[in-house]
């Protein structure tokens, strides 16, 4: 399992720096500002670079939660097929004939078809899901709050920009030395993830 994400962990590494290269390629040579369209490259990186990420993470957490899970670790996990986490026993019969590591299992992976990692709490409690010290996110928790930040504007706010005016483009601005050096510390991070594992 592990060499399985390590595996697509750098197969979907190589795919955002594709898109940096594509935005090389289009962005040209020399200084100045780029048009928002071209720059729009890297807004896409940065958006599957962060969905690399989860993916590790998502693959980690599936694979070692159930094992790692101590009560604590699953106090906000429904039972699979329930909306609620607290269950009465009618809510049991659509599991007859599972085991309780089966049930735990399926329930975990409904739980994180659900899941996304926003901000770096949700780093260290997915961390620690998988029965790792969750401190394993801090050298990298600046560079990766900083990702996560910039993915939600780009997702949720098309990166929009509200100033108005001379030298001012309809959306922030973005360097592709920023997004190298994101995509360095996912791998960083990543990688001290899976070797853990």
């Amino acid at each position: 399992m592990r060499e399985e994400i390590d595996a697509r962990l750098h197969a979907n590494l190589a795919r955002v720096r594709a898109i940096v290269g594509v935005y090389q390629e289009r962005a040209g040579a020399g200084s100045g500002r780029r048009p928002v369209e071209i720059v729009d490259l890297l807004r896409a990186a940065v958006v599957f670079l962060h969905a690399t990420m989860e993916d590790v993470l998502r693959s980690g957490l599936e694979w070692k939660w159930p094992d790692a899970a101590s009560p604590e670790l699953l106090v906000d996990v429904p039972v699979v097929g329930n909306k609620k986490v607290k269950i009465e026993l009618a809510d049991l019969i659509a599991h007859r004939g599972k085991t309780v590591d089966e049930v735990i299992r399926l329930s975990i992976v409904a739980q994180l078809e659900r899941s996304n990692f926003n901000n770096v709490g949700d780093l260290r409690t997915a961390v620690a899901r998988m029965g790792l010290d969750p401190n394993l996110v801090i050298p990298y928790q600046g560079e990766l709050a900083a990702m996560m930040g910039r993915r939600h504007r780009i997702v949720h706010r098309a990166d929009r920009l509200d100033e108005v005016g001379s030298g001012h483009h309809g959306a922030a601005s973005l360097g592709q030395s920023f997004v190298m050096h994101w995509v360095d510390a996912v791998d960083m991070f990543c990688t001290d993830l899976i070797a853990k594992l």
